[in-house]
C-alpha cells in the first residue's frame, strides 16, 4: 500500500545559522558552566547580569517544563561575555606557560587593545583574544611588552582576518545606525549573515568551542552596506562577483 503524506513547508524561510530552543537552552547551561568553572557562583552571575538567581535557574529548565523561560539573546551576549571574560582571565598564566615553558613563561609578550582614540582597553598574552576586543571598538593592537624590541604582533591566517574585517563591519554598522537613531542594527546583521540573533554573537568571538567561523561572502555582504549606509544610501542586494561575472557572461 503507498501512503502519500502531505508535509506542510514553513512559510517563512529559516536561517541557515539557526539556533533552536532546546539547543538555546543547551548552550545557555555550558555557558553557566564555564562561568561556575571559573569560580563565579550562580548569586555573582545574577548578580553581574542583572537578574535574579531564579530567573536564571529558570533559563536553564528543560524546555517544555512549567519552569522552563528562554532566555533573551541579548541577556544570552551578556552571559556569554561575562563567561569569556572569566575564561580568557584564567587562561593568562597557562598560555604564557604552553608558550613559553614553565621557567621562561614571563618572557611571553604582552598585547594590548586600544579603541579608536587610542585609550588602552584591554591588556592579555594572546594575540586574537586582543585583536577580539580591538575590533569590537573599532581601535587596533599593540605589543606593550616584549624582551626583543623586534616583536610584533603576529598576521593573522586566512580565517582569522574574516573574522576580524567581520568584528570591525560590524562596529561600523553599528556606530552608523546609532548616528541615524535606527535602533535595528541586530536585525539587519542577522539578515546579512543569514543567522537568527542567537547565532550573532557566536560570529565574533575567538573562543574555540563557541567560534561559528564567517565566510567570505557574510564578510563582503555586510561591507558592502556598510559602504551603502555611509554613502547615504539604502542597502541593496548584495551580489558576489562570481554571480557578477556569470550575469555578464549571460548579456552575450
Amino acid at each position: 500500500m503507498d501512503l502519500q503524506i502531505d508535509v506542510e513547508l514553513p512559510t517563512a524561510p529559516q536561517p541557515t545559522y539557526h539556533l533552536t530552543i532546546g539547543e538555546i537552552t543547551t548552550h545557555y547551561r555550558d555557558v553557566m558552566a564555564v562561568i561556575e568553572s571559573h569560580g563565579i557562583s550562580h548569586e555573582q552571575a545574577a548578580v553581574a547580569i542583572g537578574l535574579s538567581p531564579t530567573t536564571l535557574t529558570a533559563y536553564g529548565r528543560g524546555y517544555g517544563t512549567a519552569a522552563h523561560r528562554t532566555i533573551p539573546a541579548a541577556t544570552l551576549d551578556r552571559i556569554r561575555d561575562l563567561a569569556i571574560d572569566s575564561y580568557w582571565t584564567a587562561a593568562a598564566w597557562p598560555y604564557r606557560c604552553e608558550i613559553g615553558g614553565e621557567e621562561r613563561a614571563h618572557l611571553m609578550p604582552v598585547y594590548t587593545a586600544h579603541d579608536d582614540i587610542g585609550l588602552v582597553c584591554g591588556r592579555h598574552p594572546h594575540p586574537l583574544y586582543m585583536r577580539e576586543v580591538a575590533d569590537k571598538i573599532g581601535g587596533h593592537v599593540q605589543v606593550t611588552w616584549a624582551i626583543h624590541p623586534s616583536v610584533s604582533v603576529p598576521p593573522l591566517d586566512a580565517a582569522a582576518a574574516l573574522r576580524s574585517r567581520w568584528r570591525v563591519g560590524v562596529w561600523q554598522l553599528r556606530g552608523q545606525f546609532k548616528l541615524l537613531g535606527r535602533d535595528d542594527a541586530d536585525a539587519v546583521l542577522c539578515e546579512l549573515a543569514d543567522c537568527c540573533r542567537y547565532s550573532l554573537w557566536t560570529l565574533s568571538t575567538e573562543y574555540r568551542p563557541w567560534l561559528t567561523q564567517v565566510t567570505t561572502s557574510q564578510v563582503e555582504r555586510l561591507e558592502a552596506a556598510v559602504d551603502y549606509i555611509e554613502r547615504g544610501d539604502e542597502i541593496q542586494p548584495w551580489e558576489s562577483a562570481v554571480a557578477k561575472a556569470m550575469a555578464n557572461l549571460e548579456d552575450f
